[in-house]
């Protein structure tokens, strides 16, 4: 390698970078445009190409030149669709991947390291789960891996790897004390709302919608309380507040919409009036790319960092500043006992009161005579719920579709469907009877981790509905639970299983009824429950709680002296490592032997070295030593000069007839002596 110039072929540092850079592409397909993916992977295979020799030199500049105008027009293009942050990370992998193409020069090598640690960096942006920080710490290793071959071509892999895992190893304290101290700074660009969702909750819901979720056993959040865990059936998670219906879907308001971009607009903001006992608990929410957050009514933020975070809406939902794009932690206080009565009613009861024009006439029909008959909102409701036990609902994964006159098909014809069939069913019968009611999506239940530890996954997820009833406000009603009890107090696999039904069809789906696979579960679920806990949810107010720890009371002379420690902690673990004169000579071992042997043939004759030859100064000692003293020597010397220019050759198995004839030399000149005294020190 010239001091400029790359080797084109058989240059494994380029081609180990390559292959990397194309991996690290490939994980970020969700915010990647599909032709910026095939570039990077273009890119690659020509590295690759010339890695092998197919090709002399790489594209011409012309070539890339234009290569990169069509692309940067394209991108151009869709940007606008993309917003801010997709799009400079699609820029940021088209530029490396023209860069890839034209790389000859360590200058060149080197930015595209320093890019392609960047992407890694874009990675964590949307996925900081266990898995993958350790393929993103794979894939750091990798490129470090590529710098030392640059640096070091010679160099055989395998001490080049331990190298590394030294390093590494010598930089880990430095980072967690870092990590430990260093605060968090708030990103500098919007996160995007567009493309970006993964499986969860919708704002449109349209019956059956949330029973597709119950085929997944991805995990929605965890949350771990301070104390007890609620009792099974109180564990109602709201997510999405829902008051327009058009017959067959519900959504959220465009009303609800308005208020809510007013109340922002002036710095407004619900603040309920909170009483009796509450739960506190952190919530660490998985990525959903929405902005609903999941809580236990009534909840309310707990912490200035989850208040800075959370915006409370009147309608009890809690809204994030951002999307969630991420793993989120946040903590929150619940007051169970709060009556919901605390935002403008009227308008709430107009808003909630909105029906479709037309549709589902045998409701229309049935809700009038039940009216007639029961006057009071509280007894019409519960003789609505009694409708459903009376007529032997029954509650299913998988019921028939019902596209015309959706209500009427459920309430009086198939009489079988799940979560979301009855709480829509439900409200439109209470609405038709001009009760205000509502629908409200979210997750029930929760399997227990720990004593105080609730897991949610997207099995988990619940429909249920809201009534106006006077002054009490909303009131909560769960139609699900009286057709199927099982499914809030014990969960959905059982009720599924009451129903003669299974969670999941996957022919892999009863693995996890055997004993190992179910600890092995468990195991994972903990596991990434603790580093979600740990070190994502690591936030600023865990970092103050543990400098108040160590500090006790806070002040700005504590937390000076705090922070000069620190640094001359740093500083002192960095001199440890780097100082020379605190280092032992790493001195191979059969330098040393040799070393030993000049200081015994000194001893015994006088005679030093004095940077001669060893074969030279064999032949100066061998006149005043036995000959079982000069074959020792012999042996010694022959075994240096093959350790020394031949490493290959059975490396232990030298040093051990070294070590021997060392000890043969010493053996032999203490027995026959020498009456020599030195005259010059060794050299």
């Amino acid at each position: 390698m010239t001091a400029l110039r790359l080797p084109i072929a058989g240059h494994r540092a380029s081609l180990i970078l390559a292959i990397l850079f194309f991996i690290v592409s490939v994980s970020l397909y969700s915010p990647l445009q599909i032709w910026v993916l095939i570039l990077s992977g273009c890119a690659a295979l020509v590295r690759v190409a010339l890695y092998l020799g197919w090709y002399n030199h790489a594209p011409s500049s012309r070539t890339v030149n234009l290569l990169a105008l069509l692309c940067g027009v394209t991108l151009a293009w869709f940007s606008l669709d993309l917003g801010l942050l997709l799009s400079m990370i699609n820029l940021l992998v088209m530029a490396c991947s023209l860069k890839l193409m034209l790389m000859s020069r360590k200058k060149d090598f080197l930015q595209m390291f320093a890019s392609s640690l960047f992407l890694i960096g874009c990675g964590f942006i949307f996925s900081q789960s266990m898995s993958a920080t350790a393929f993103y710490l794979a894939m750091q290793v990798g490129l470090l891996v590529a710098l030392a071959s640059l640096f070091s071509p010679g160099m055989p892999l395998l001490r080049q790897l331990r190298k590394l895992a030294v390093m590494s190893l010598q930089a880990l304290p430095i980072a967690v004390i870092l990590f430990l101290i260093l605060p968090q700074l708030p990103p500098l660009w919007k996160m995007p709302t567009a493309k970006s969702a993964t499986t969860g909750l919708s704002d449109t819901v349209t019956p059956g919608d949330i029973a597709s979720l119950s085929q997944s056993d991805e995990l929605a959040f965890n949350a771990t309380f301070e104390n007890a865990l609620p009792a099974a059936q109180d564990r109602y998670w709201r997510a999405i507040t829902m008051e327009h219906f058009d017959g067959k879907s519900w959504s959220v308001s465009d009303t609800r919409r308005k208020i809510r971009a007013q109340y922002k607009l002036f710095g407004q903001e619900f603040t309920p009036e909170t009483t009796g006992p509450f739960y506190d608990y952190q919530v660490i929410a998985e990525a959903t790319g929405k902005s609903w957050l999941y809580g236990i009514d009534v909840a309310v933020a707990h912490t200035q960092a989850s208040r800075d975070y959370i915006w409370q809406s009147a309608d009890y939902q809690l809204i994030a500043s951002q999307p969630l794009m991420s793993k989120r932690a946040y903590r929150l206080r619940s007051f169970p006992r709060t009556p919901l009565n605390q935002t403008l009613l009227n308008m709430d009861s107009r808003l909630n009161l909105q029906l479709p024009d037309s549709g589902n006439p045998a409701t229309r029909e049935w809700v009038a005579e039940l009216r007639k008959q029961y006057a009071d909102d509280r007894v019409f409701i519960r003789q609505v719920m009694n409708f459903f036990v009376e007529q032997k609902f029954r509650y299913t994964l998988n019921p028939d579709p019902m596209p015309v006159n959706p209500v009427d098909t459920f309430l009086f014809d198939r009489q079988a469907g799940f979560c979301t069939h009855y709480a829509s069913a439900m409200a439109y019968v209470l609405r038709l009877a001009g009760i205000p009611a509502r629908l409200v999506t979210g997750y029930h239940g929760g399997e227990e981790l720990k004593d105080n530890v609730l897991s949610v996954r997207q099995y988990d997820a619940h429909a249920w509905i809201e009534a106006m009833l006077g002054e009490q406000g909303w009131v909560r009603f769960d139609p699900t639970s009286i057709v199927s009890p099982a499914r809030v107090s014990f969960g959905l696999q059982q009720a599924l299983e009451e129903s003669g039904e299974s969670l999941s069809e996957s022919p892999f789906s009863g693995l996890y009824s055997l004993p190992m696979m179910d600890s092995l579960r468990l195991f994972m679920a903990n596991a990434d429950y603790l580093w979600s806990r740990w070190v994502l949810g690591f936030d600023a107010e865990s970092r103050e709680n543990l400098l108040e720890r160590i500090l006790g009371e806070i002040t700005l002379w504590r937390l000076t002296l705090f922070f000069l420690s620190v640094v001359a902690g740093i500083a002192a673990i960095l001199g440890v490592y780097f100082l020379p004169r605190w280092r032992a000579n790493d001195i191979p071992a059969h330098r040393k032997l040799i070393n030993r042997a000049e200081k015994v043939l000194f001893r015994h004759t006088g005679i030093a070295r004095n940077q001669r030859a060893l074969r030279e100064y064999e032949d100066a000692v061998s006149l005043h030593l036995s000959d079982e003293a000069a074959l020792a020597l012999h042996r010694l010397i022959g075994g240096f000069e093959t350790l020394e220019y031949a490493p290959q050759q059975r490396p232990q198995s030298i040093l051990i007839d070294m070590k021997t004839a060392l000890k043969t030399l010493r053996a032999s000149l203490s027995t026959n002596g020498t009456d020599a005294k030195p005259s010059t020190p060794p050299g």
